[in-house]
């Protein structure tokens, strides 16, 4: 059993008065039986997915409850190939033994050394050399210890028996590593300090579950030790003092108070996202939308839809390689049904036929013991069509063979012309061309996300430049304007001090000269009025100049602030620059990496594990069961939109897909209208060809309509990359 913590978790028990028709929670791996899920089952399957578990085994740490367990078995099954004629022998070293593991498996490498045990197979010392053999029985006599050894051969059965001395024993090895026996150990023993084996096995073996003397002793002194703690709870019962009493009344009201908190129901908080199928509806849930019901139209069988699919995506993926011009999926799936060779089924097995052969591989050489023409044309590409079945299947007579080389392709079922599609399609992955051409695309992969990453390294290094410096530029303005700032007050208060200064001297000198004034003003002096008027003239010039200081400051703030809006609004249009051309980049990126497609992976599963596919050229969103025998699809917006409505973010699997539909939206969006304005320009076109037709007068002979008018799209493809 795992262990929590270095101790053994105990499972909880069923409960007991359970009925056949009640519904229970169990847990799979543990097959424990709760009745709550959100307070019992879904607790402890909480606690079972955390990476607290150690395997008591191994001794491999943080590990969930699920993989310690299969850590445990598999380490079980390993002990079990110990080899049965040691394991008395190691059984009795390890019963009672103190030693820690690593030296209990040391002294029993050391004891094994030169010490042989009877069932042992080795090797022994003849005449004619050294020989397998097998220790029968061993022989001791007077303090002397001999074996009797049987002679093996090559099938490990004794041939003869003789009696040989220890120094004519070979052992090259022991049969087991010392991984094994640590393992072996763990498993065959209850406890290791001392280690004591198992009850059971050690009577299998005839092994003493009586401990030595000396442990005995050690028990008496526990024993001892118990007896005094005994007396001493004893002597606390005694009568005891009113602050003692209170000490303990406050303890047991503590202890009380934690027994009641343990025992209160917790609210477990659910960590989401959780396992799909494990999340059910509360309250706090926003209101999904119904998910809308896919289409299945297909005109080729529900089955064979999964085929189709691979074939047309290698066809897609691969058209330079095949030198096969592109088709849609709706011509191949019309090609497929058609009753008759259109040009689209005989290029695309032309195609790949002439793939195989230019591999010259095996398909190569058969067409080479046939003597086929080395060009594959519309007149003979039926033989190594039959050619090519004959190798997979292995056999020349088969119904189909005969059909294709009958000129009745076309009557086989779609069923199996799609089966030899995939068969081709599965020899060609392994041509030397494809091969190659996915080594260069997983290179030149490689390449452009090593530079994308270097790009961002580079942006983000960019922009932490950018930050540092512009956190100097702030500070070192702060200081500049503040510096500026306390100029400015001291010289608005050093010229408001001087002009205060110079007012109370002229008040004073004016009213020290008045009387002086009054007594001369008779006589007609007049130079003291000359120079009142001068400080006047004096006064008004300084506050001119200080309306003028005031008034450039307001103008210099008014330019920083300008230079900072324009600042910002340069910052702000860089930043939009940037993220454009990053937008830019990442669209290269893409499409640089759609060139170089390697293969096609599904976007998700729903909660009923159904699977998401979208490819690149196909305008539908299809979605595979999970049975893989169902097919169905999106093909508008409104569906998707649904869909994305619909999906729960607190499931595992639906929050990844939600996230990749978010993702690839654009892209999907942009297919469907694609498909969309397709289908209608198709449409529109068959109208205008049917208005168009002149009503001529024909014979009967001749009351047939143009071919060019009634050609479907399929049986207009022309292979223009060959």
């Amino acid at each position: 059993m795992p262990l929590l913590k270095n101790k053994p978790f105990a499972l909880a028990k069923a409960p007991e008065d359970l009925k056949p028709e009640e519904k229970v929670w169990m847990v799979r791996f543990t097959d424990e039986v709760f009745r709550s899920y959100d307070r019992e089952y879904l607790e402890r399957i909480n606690l079972y997915r955390q990476r607290v578990w150690k395997c008591k085994a191994t001794g491999k740490m943080h590990l969930s409850f699920e993989e310690a367990l299969v850590s445990e078995h598999q380490a079980s099954e390993k002990s079990h190939k110990f080899p049965t004629e040691f394991m008395e022998y190691v059984l009795r070293l390890v019963q009672f033994s103190m030693l820690n593991l690593n030296d209990l498996v040391t002294m029993i490498y050391e004891r094994l050394k030169d010490y042989f045990l009877e069932g042992e197979e080795l090797h022994g010392r003849k005449e004619d050399g050294v020989c397998p053999c097998k220790i029968l029985e061993i022989i001791t006599s007077n303090g002397s210890c001999c074996y009797k050894l049987g002679w093996l051969d090559k099938s490990r059965k004794v041939i003869s028996t003789s009696t040989e001395d220890p120094k004519t024993l070979i052992r090259k090895k022991l049969p087991f590593s010392r991984d094994l026996l640590k393992l072996f150990i763990k498993e065959s023993t209850s406890q290791n300090n001392p280690w004591v084996v198992h009850h059971k096995l050690a009577m299998e073996h005839g092994i003493s579950t009586e401990p030595p003397e000396e442990f005995r002793e050690k028990e008496f002194k526990t024993n001892k030790a118990d007896s005094k703690r005994t007396a001493e709870m004893e002597n606390a019962n005694a009568p005891m003092s009113k602050k003692k009493k209170r000490n303990q009344n406050a303890d047991q009201v503590q202890e009380s108070s934690q027994v009641i908190q343990e025992e209160s129901p917790k609210v477990v908080r659910i960590e989401y996202p959780i396992d799909d199928e494990l999340v059910k509806p509360s309250e706090d849930d926003p209101i999904f939308s119904e998910r809308p019901t896919p289409s299945l139209h297909f005109i080729i069988p529900m089955e064979n839809v999964g085929d189709l699919l691979m074939v047309w995506d290698f066809c897609s993926s691969f058209a330079k390689v095949l030198h096969l011009s592109p088709f849609s999926l709706e011509d191949f799936e019309n090609a497929i049904v058609y009753e008759g060779i259109s040009d689209l089924i005989l290029e695309l097995h032309s195609a790949i036929l002439k793939l195989l052969i230019s591999d010259q591989g095996e398909y190569y050489a058969l067409t080479q013991q046939k003597k086929r023409k080395e060009m594959i044309a519309s007149t003979n590409w039926t033989e190594y069509l039959c050619d090519f079945v004959e190798l997979e299947k292995g056999t020349s007579s088969t119904d189909h063979i005969k059909m294709i080389k009958r000129g009745q392709y076309y009557k086989l079922s779609i069923c199996v012309k799609l089966e030899i599609l995939r068969g081709l399609v599965n020899w060609a992955l392994s041509t030397d061309a494809v091969k190659g051409t996915l080594e260069v695309y997983i290179s030149e992969t490689k390449a452009l996300v090593a530079a994308k990453r270097e790009e961002d390294l580079e942006e983000v290094r960019k922009r932490r430049e950018d930050k540092q410096l512009k956190e100097m530029t702030s500070d070192n303005d702060n200081s500049v304007q503040q510096n500026g700032v306390s100029e400015c007050t001291s010289l608005h208060s050093f010229d408001s001090e001087c002009s205060c200064e110079q007012t109370k001297d002229m008040q004073r000198d004016v009213n020290m000269e008045t009387p002086a004034l009054n007594e001369t003003h008779h006589l007609g002096i007049s130079g003291s009025k000359r120079d009142i008027l001068a400080s006047r003239r004096a006064m008004m010039k300084q506050a001119l100049e200080a309306k003028i200081a005031m008034e450039k400051e307001k103008e210099a703030s008014r330019l920083v602030e300008l230079k900072k809006l324009r600042e910002e609004r340069h910052a702000r249009e860089k930043e939009a620059k940037e993220r454009k051309m990053k937008e830019q980049r990442q669209e290269k990126f893409d499409l640089e990496m759609e060139k170089r497609f390697i293969r096609t992976d599904a976007l998700g599963k729903d909660r009923h594990h159904n699977c998401y596919w979208f490819f690149q050229r196909e305008g539908r969103l299809f979605i595979e069961s999970e049975d893989h025998k169902e097919w169905s699809f999106y093909a508008s917006n409104e569906e998707l939109d649904g869909l994305m409505g619909s999906l729960n973010p607190k499931g595992v699997r639906e929050l990844n897909l939600q996230m990749q539909l978010q993702k690839h939206y654009s892209k999907i969006c942009a297919a469907f209208q694609k498909r969309l304005k397709q289908m209608a320009r198709s449409k529109e076109m068959s109208q205008n060809v049917v208005s168009d037709t002149p009503v001529l007068r024909r014979s009967v002979r001749v009351s047939v309509l143009p071919e060019d008018k009634k050609l479907p799209p399929f049986l207009g493809y022309v292979n223009k990359w060959k």
